[in-house]
């Protein structure tokens, strides 16, 4: 048996037809099967396209991502990244590794983490961050430490996380809406939350950032980056300006998606207080609710729920039928999750949150197989 890990070049260009760009589609194919396999089969819902992954590897200014391959006598089987932040948390690092069920526990997945490991002690980082899902489950449990949700302890996973040494940290909930069956309550929560928002105005809009809110639009995703629940997860206020914000969208193009956003106005100020985000890929595909938030010092009027409604309505307008929206929140903000709850959303799913730092949880060694 011999396992081999190498670093995984990102092709010159999308489907290119080089030995790269082969190798990097085998790889996205290797995450999907192993997606499918975690979800019960159901590999439409949590598929990429290899188009989404090459957007997000040839995209890389704001962040280096680094793609790892692990190969079993010859065959490619495992897929790890690394993120390493550009811009802010520059001792923290993001890692993921996948095996493919029938190669699991030979030792490639540790082959895999030592690489990814090595890389971030070269990089200077001494914090590891992962993210994980989970079906919902029965049985013994993981608690999170904030003292909401849990992860299964007789996953594969997490038996691989905690001899690593990583900590659990936070519990996130997957949440699906169906909007077909939604639009009645949707506009229902609409008229009932106007009456609470007098004095500010929802503006929404597809794709770029109208010029004159791309500032007040890096203000507000500064903030995000503070006021969401982290747990015990380390995190640093993100460095964001209009750049910044353009270049999100950039890469969202490159992955083949459009942007969908939704804003509250303060009429007064002219000033913008909350936002939503939504990601779409296809009709066919889920889409995706990226961040929400309002203004602490504009909080109470229901601008929450006003947003995410508006940018739900249009995107029914887009994609009249079959819609599925998909969404992520701390099982600990339960104000986001109570207006979740009445959109229509339902959890689906567990992702677990957790956390290797050097000098205490990171050890000297690593065991020999996984």
């Amino acid at each position: 048996m011999t396992i081999e890990v190498r670093e995984l070049a990102v092709p010159a260009a999308y489907d290119d037809g080089t030995r790269a760009w082969a190798t990097f589609a085998e790889m996205v194919a290797v995450r999907n099967a192993v997606m499918a396999h975690t979800w019960d089969g159901d590999a439409a819902t949590h598929a990429i396209t290899t188009r989404e992954a090459y957007g997000t590897a040839s995209s890389q200014e704001d962040e280096r991502l680094v793609y790892l391959g692990g190969w079993l006598d010859g065959r490619l089987v495992a897929r790890g990244y690394v993120e390493l932040s550009r811009r802010e948390a520059l001792h923290v690092a993001g890692v993921d590794v996948l095996v493919l069920p029938e190669a699991r526990r030979r030792g490639v997945g540790t082959a895999v983490w030592r690489a990814a490991r090595a890389i971030c002690e070269a990089d200077g980082r001494t914090t590891v961050q992962a993210w994980v899902d989970h079906r919902p489950a029965t049985g013994p449990a993981i608690p999170a430490p904030t003292g909401f949700g849990s992860v299964p302890a007789d996953a594969p996973e997490v038996g691989f996380l905690l001899r690593q040494g990583f900590v659990l940290e936070q519990v996130e909930r997957m949440s699906e809406l169906c909007l077909d069956d939604a639009t009645a309550e949707l506009e229902r929560l609409r008229d009932a939350a106007l009456p609470h928002a007098l004095g500010y105005a929802i503006r929404t809009w597809t794709g770029r950032t109208p010029p004159e809110l791309l500032d007040a639009l890096a203000a507000l995703h500064r903030r995000m980056s503070t006021d969401a629940p982290a747990a015990g997860l380390d995190h640093e206020e993100e460095d964001w300006d209009a750049g910044r914000v353009e270049r999100i969208e950039e890469v969202e193009e490159r992955r083949g998606r459009d942007m969908l956003r939704a804003v509250a106005v303060h009429e007064a100020t002219g000033a913008l207080v909350a936002f939503t985000t939504l990601v779409v890929a296809s009709p066919d595909r889920p889409i995706y609710q990226h961040d929400t938030l309002v203004h602490a010092d504009h909080r109470g009027h229901r601008l929450g729920m006003l947003v995410k409604v508006a940018n739900l309505l249009a995107l029914a307008e887009r994609v009249p039928h079959g819609a599925r929206v998909m969404t992520w929140n701390a099982e600990e903000n339960r104000p986001m999750l109570r207006v979740n709850e009445a959109l229509g959303f339902r959890a689906i799913g567990y992702e677990g949150a957790w956390q290797l730092v050097r000098g205490s949880s990171w050890p000297d060694g690593l065991p020999s197989s996984a």
